[in-house]
């Protein structure tokens, strides 16, 4: 073999294993993110399993959007964690809510990976991991508030339960002997 040939044989092998390398890379991002993106999609479903309405509430106060086409949205079968996606991708992007809730069901059960090349952003880069960050803490202020508005809830309830409440404003006649 010439020396020519060998240099030739060498870089197509080296380029074979830099796209396998990749590939492989590309998957790995994806399937480990894919549980991130899971995880706060679902703990936005069981928070609208608990209270739907003020999870509703919540996204309509932090995302400037009428309560009732959240709720229009959710008679129409979306779950809580897909409208929140959406709302993220609109508020993100100059995608519609209607387009966003499309590319959410396009990307469903795919992590952040596939969601970012989607919107356009390229995976792992720097607009990517901004991304991810700026969606993580508007998932959590929801579930923050939702929290905190359920113990305030809570509190309320249990005061009343402990006989500290209003009671029944003393209309009672009460036991005589």
């Amino acid at each position: 073999m010439t020396m020519k040939r060998k240099i030739i044989a060498l870089a197509a092998i080296l380029a074979l294993a830099l796209a396998a390398g990749q590939n492989l890379f590309a998957q790995t991002i994806d399937q480990t993110d894919t549980a991130g993106l899971e995880v706060q999609i679902t703990a936005l479903n069981q928070a609208g399993e608990e209270d739907l309405m003020a999870l509703l509430t919540r996204l309509s106060i932090q995302y400037t959007v009428e309560l009732t086409v959240l709720q229009d949205l959710s008679a129409q079968g979306y779950e809580p964690g897909q409208i929140w996606l959406a709302l993220e991708i609109t508020a993100t992007s100059e995608t519609t809510l209607t387009d966003a809730l499309v590319l959410v069901g396009e990307t469903e059960g795919h992590g952040w990976g596939v969601l970012a090349q989607a919107l356009g952003v390229k995976p792992g880069s720097a607009e990517f991991f901004a991304l991810k960050e700026k969606f993580g803490e508007h998932h959590g202020y929801v579930i923050i508030a939702m929290n905190q508005e359920r113990e305030k809830n809570g509190q309320e309830n249990g005061k009343r339960e402990n006989g500290k409440g209003d009671g029944n404003g003393g209309a009672g006649k009460g036991n005589r002997n």
